[in-house]
Parts: structure tokens; C-alpha cells; sequence
């Protein structure tokens, strides 16, 4: 997490009334031009006049107060690395009243989170914290829990990361992913898993909190908890691209759930998220097959063997249209078959052989079942097939043979 959410919380330039009540009469007047450009708004003029007075104040309190001023005004500026110094020098000399010591404390450690002086940033807010009482905002502890994540001391995240998000009603969806990525950075799935259902909580309409969800229970092993947040995902409209309805209809088959499988395959390609392609086709295919649905199975291979067939998808297709009892549409796929494959041969005539019986074909029956007889594989079933075939082929028919 690089992107830091910091905001410089700068320390108020103490009036001048106040300051000089503190001030010796020679320290104040040197310091009393610069006050008043600041009150015109003239800064430039301002830091020349400090400048111009650095050298000469005495007192611990006027050098304090000068410094931390400069620093206030690099800050002003977005110039960091010049500031630095000016706070620096400032808060080491503990001049200032304790408010201001404090708060300057607090601006040391913001800045040096800018400069991604991270082990600075949080020796500086760990000295802040515990002087200040109800000050202590959740930005600040976010800014600690940042400093730590790019330490990568992701134990040391957690707590300041908690406090954050529970000083407000509803934390930013960062925060959140923070304490999640920490989580996952300790491989503490069980509390990743529940940061991130926290986070549902406040910002479910946004897709990619339901897929991280999904991912952090898939790798914890809850297979039952991912496809349950994947199947709400999807029926609240949120897990709607390409690879959420593919995903769905997976967990689903694994599930022993294929004819909702299909159905979500269906509406995916339907609404055109789902290209009607062989990956998409296949899978369509093998839910029909495995939920039992041979009329919407036979639909899907054929139109999956129209644009791109394969041996197994034909395969497939055949063994469908004959559950159906549709013996000419098996046999002109197995036809298909036998002529693009060496390797099916033996299945496809064997099958073949077993189309033409219940077409009444017997002599091309007996042919195809001759070929599938050559393999050791398949011969004991043709042989089956053939003597099945001898006692009920027509007498006339056996001339023929």
C-alpha cells in the first residue's frame, strides 16, 4: 500500500500577544517583523525576516518558536525536506509551552511519513499518542498502521489499523483493505476472511470485495463458504463479468449442483457476457451431461461441433443422441467421427454397429462391428453385439452378411 492517506495537521503560528509575554524585549523585537508579515499574509517576507533574526535571538523559547515557524511555512509550501530540519531543531529543544511541544511532535511525525521515513514517522506518533489524550484521531492511527505496512511489520498493523476503523461509523473502504491485506500478509485466513465480511458490511455493491472474499475462503479450504459468497454475489447483480459466471457454474459442478450450473452458463451467454465460444460451450455441455439433461446437452455439442468439433465432444454428442433414442442423428455423428479419427475407431464402429441394430441397418451393423471386433479392447462387446445381431437378423438378411 503505497498511497499513503496523510493530512498535515499544522501547529497553529502562535499569536504574537502571546508569544511576547514569554520573550525577552530584545528577542521580540526581532521576531516582531516576521509576525506581522504573517498577519498581512506576506510569508515570503515572513521567512526572510527569520531568517534575518535566526542568529541573533537568545533564548531557547524565541530560537524554538523562530524554527518551528520556518518549518511551518516550508510546510506551507509542500517543501518537506527543507521543513524538516527547522521542526527538527525546534522539537529537540524543548522550549516551547507543552501544547505546542506536543503538536509539533505530531507534525515530526507526519511529515516524515511523507518522506517515507517510515521508522521516524513512527517513533514520533508513538510518542504522540500516549500525551494526547482525545486529540488522537483515526487518521492518525492509520498513518501508524501505514508506516508499519511498509515495514512490512504487519503484527504491528493490526492493532493501530482496529482503532482506526472503530473510531468511525463507517471507516473508508481502505481501511478495511488494510487490515485485510495485513491478515493476509500473516496468512491468518480465519480473521482475513472475517476483515473482509466487515467490509461487505459497508461496501457490498462493489464486485471485487465479493471475488476477495471468494479467494481468501477458497484458500482457507471453505469450498462450501466460497460458493454460498460467489452464488449471493451473483444473484444480488454484483459477480456479473465473464469470469464470475464461468467461476459460479465451476464451483457448482464441483458441488454436485450441475443443472444450476447450467443455468447460469445459460443467462451468462443469453445476456452476451459470455461469449458462445468452445471454452464456454464445452463447459455448458459437460453441465447438461452431468445433470442428466440430454435434449439441452445434445443442443449445446451440437452447436459446440458445428464451429469446433473435437473426438470428445463428438463422442459425447453421440453417446446423448442415443440415450434419446435419436439412432439417425448418433449415427451421422459417429459417421463424423470415424472419418476425422484413427484413435476412436474401435469405439465409434463399435457403436456404429450398435446405431444400425436399432435402425434395422444389420447388414452395416454386422461391417461396423467386424472393425470394432480387430481391437482387443473392444472385441468381446462386438462379439456380443454380433451374436445378439445373428438372432435377430431377418433370414432373408443373411446372405447379406
Amino acid at each position: 500500500m503505497r498511497n499513503l492517506q496523510i493530512m498535515l495537521f499544522l501547529l497553529l503560528l502562535p499569536l504574537f500577544s502571546n508569544a511576547q509575554e514569554q520573550l525577552s524585549q530584545r528577542d521580540f523585537a526581532l521576531l516582531k517583523p516576521a509576525f506581522e508579515a504573517i498577519d498581512e499574509g506576506k510569508l515570503k517576507v515572513a521567512q526572510q525576516q527569520f531568517l534575518k533574526a535566526k542568529k541573533q535571538v537568545r533564548s531557547s523559547y524565541a530560537k524554538a518558536l523562530l524554527l518551528s515557524n520556518l518549518g511551518q511555512l516550508e510546510l506551507q509550501w509542500q517543501r518537506y525536506s527543507k521543513a524538516l530540519p527547522y521542526l527538527t531543531q525546534a522539537y529537540q529543544l524543548k522550549a516551547l509551552p507543552a501544547e505546542q511541544q506536543v503538536g509539533l511532535g505530531h507534525t515530526l511525525a507526519q511529515v516524515h511519513c511523507v518522506k517515507e521515513k517510515w521508522r521516524s514517522c513512527i517513533r514520533y506518533m508513538n510518542q504522540w499518542i500516549p500525551v494526547s489524550a482525545n486529540k488522537v484521531t483515526g487518521q492518525d492511527y492509520l498513518m501508524l498502521a501505514q508506516a508499519y505496512s511498509q515495514l512490512n511489520q504487519w503484527k504491528k498493523v493490526i492493532q493501530p489499523i482496529t482503532t482506526a476503523i472503530n473510531s468511525r461509523s463507517v471507516a473508508p473502504q481502505s481501511w478495511f483493505q488494510l487490515k485485510v491485506v495485513a491478515y493476509i500478509q500473516l496468512k491468518q485466513w480465519s480473521r482475513a476472511i472475517k476483515a473482509q465480511q466487515r467490509l461487505l458490511k459497508h461496501y457490498a455493491a462493489k464486485g471485487d470485495n465479493w471475488r476477495q472474499l471468494v479467494s481468501l475462503q477458497l484458500q482457507a479450504g471453505r469450498h462450501k463458504a466460497a460458493l454460498a459468497s460467489q452464488r449471493m454475489g451473483y444473484e444480488r447483480g454484483v459477480l456479473v463479468d465473464a469470469a464470475d459466471y464461468r467461476l459460479l457454474a465451476q464451483m457448482l459442478v464441483q458441488a454436485n449442483i450441475p443443472f444450476y450450473a447450467g443455468q447460469v452458463l445459460e443467462q451468462g451467454v443469453k445476456s452476451g457476457t459470455l461469449k458462445a465460444n468452445r471454452k464456454t460451450l464445452q463447459l455448458l455441455s459437460d453441465c447438461w451431461v452431468k445433470a442428466r439433461e440430454a435434449k439441452k446437452a445434445v443442443a449445446v455439442l451440437v452447436r459446440l461441433n458445428r464451429a469446433s468439433p473435437s473426438n470428445k465432444s463428438l463422442q459425447q454428442q453421440a453417446h446423448m443422441q442415443m440415450q434419446l433414442r435419436d439412432w439417425r442423428s448418433a449415427e451421422l455423428t459417429l459417421q463424423q467421427l470415424t472419418k476425422r479419427s484413427k484413435a476412436e475407431q474401435s469405439e465409434a464402429q463399435l457403436l456404429l454397429g450398435i446405431v444400425r441394430i436399432k435402425l434395422k441397418r444389420f447388414h452395416k451393423a454386422r461391417q461396423a462391428l467386424l472393425l470394432a471386433a480387430k481391437s482387443k479392447r473392444q472385441q468381446p462387446a462386438a462379439e456380443s453385439w454380433m451374436r445378439y445381431l445373428e438372432q435377430i437378423q431377418p433370414p432373408q438378411m443373411m446372405g447379406m452378411s
